[in-house]
């Protein structure tokens, strides 16, 4: 029986083409989003304890620590830590707190108590005025969003100006630039240092830390701030978004396989059409044009080597960056099956142990990750109704040509 052909060759179907793009472009948007997000939050390390432990000692000392003033406890911790972090500040968070300014009343803000260098941590753009100083610590003093300045104070200038929490009176010395987060809640976002005459009460207190390297200071740390505040919770962000983009990772790693073991076929293709080439040339060409037209032609598969091994490097620096964020995933012994028993029960026990404390980052990164996880979702399932539909329609077009040419 002969081939069905037709003006463009063997009949197989056509593939959807562009219209394959359709399917997957909503989840694609979707992970790019989601990775945009996830990457604005700060790499930060952050150690979390209830107001209230840091008079406790750590547990297992059986002895109760004297109660000392919150800057000298961080004063001790930075000492311990030496040059580690270049920037730390400790800060906890009060929720639906009313500010006053004359007639005007603003309920529902948020208020954040703050010690040491918190904006060099958490960086924020200031639209006037000046963030909080080590030296403003117990002072009366207060930074404002410029939504809620705004809000309080119009068009007028905030700075100077007396905002009241209570019957305590709090000068405003600057105005940071309003930010949008997962889980913002209420009016708006104060600041004050710690220590300050009629503050709030904190739900929980934050010790944080920025700076590169933080995975491998990781018990440095969480040493320090356990000798100094009690019993509390590490979270390391950057290792948070490692965590949340695993799956992402993985399916990258796979497609990327997939597309050098083309890109390698590919050029071995072009290569050996390269030295036909060249061999061809070689018998009326002269040796002077044939030294331009070998350096041109080896010029371009060296550059596209480069392209290859440069996707190769990384698949090396994504596949090196899980395991180096997350070295309890990697056995003692690779080879020795009780190692890899005891490494998979330690991580079950872990992960049956749910977290207590989640900080405005950590929530942050978890929402922005299960975004990238459903985006994920997203493209696959359209990538596979795309590849089912354009086989549906091959099958169509081959019973069609089938029938055409019984006719």
């Amino acid at each position: 029986m002969s081939e069905i052909r037709t003006e463009t060759g063997t009949r197989r179907g056509k593939r959807p083409g562009w219209k394959k793009w359709l399917w997957i472009l909503p989840g694609v948007l979707l992970i790019l989003w989601g990775a945009v997000m996830l990457e604005r939050v700060p790499d930060v390390g952050q150690y979390v304890f209830l107001p209230g432990a840091e008079d406790k000692a750590p547990a297992g000392s059986g002895t109760v620590r004297k109660s000392i003033p919150w800057l000298q406890k961080l004063t001790e911790t930075e000492q311990e830590w030496g040059n580690a972090f270049p920037a730390d500040s400790l800060h906890g968070t009060a929720e639906g707190v009313s500010l006053k300014t004359g007639v005007v009343t603003v309920d529902q803000v948020t208020v954040t108590e703050t010690l040491g260098d918190y904006f060099g941590v958490y960086p924020r753009a200031f639209t006037a005025g000046r963030p909080l100083a080590r030296g403003d610590a117990g002072q009366q003093v207060i930074v404002l969003d410029s939504a809620l300045a705004f809000k309080m104070f119009g068009e007028n200038e905030a700075v100077d100006q007396i905002v009241s929490i209570g019957t305590a009176r709090f000068q405003v010395v600057g105005v940071a630039e309003a930010r949008n987060y997962v889980g913002k809640r209420g009016s708006g976002q104060a600041w004050i240092p710690l220590g300050a005459s009629g503050a709030p009460d904190c739900t929980i207190m934050t010790l944080s830390v920025g700076g590169t390297g933080l995975d491998n200071l990781r018990s440095i740390f969480e040493n320090g701030a356990k000798g100094h505040f009690g019993t509390g919770q590490t979270i390391l962000t950057r290792k948070e978004k490692i965590r949340g983009t695993v799956m992402l990772r993985v399916v990258l790693i796979l497609l990327m396989l997939r597309i050098l073991a083309l890109w390698s076929r590919k050029l071995r293709e072009w290569f050996g059409k390269w030295i036909r080439g060249l061999k061809e040339e070689m018998r009326y060409c002269y040796p002077r044009q044939m030294i331009w037209k070998f350096l041109g032609r080896g010029l371009q598969m060296l550059l596209l080597t480069a392209a290859g091994v440069a996707a190769a490097a990384v698949l090396v620096y994504w596949g090196s960056q899980m395991m180096t964020a997350f070295p309890e995933w990697v056995p003692e012994n690779l080879v020795k099956p009780e190692a890899i028993a005891v490494r998979f029960r330690e991580l079950t026990t872990e992960a049956a142990n749910p977290l207590r404390f989640v900080t405005p980052e950590l929530a942050e990164i978890r929402f922005w990750s299960g975004m990238i996880r459903w985006g994920i979702v997203l493209a696959l399932t359209g990538w596979v109704i795309a590849s089912l539909s354009g086989r549906r329609k091959a099958a169509e077009n081959i019973d069609q040509n089938i029938e055409e040419v019984t006719k």
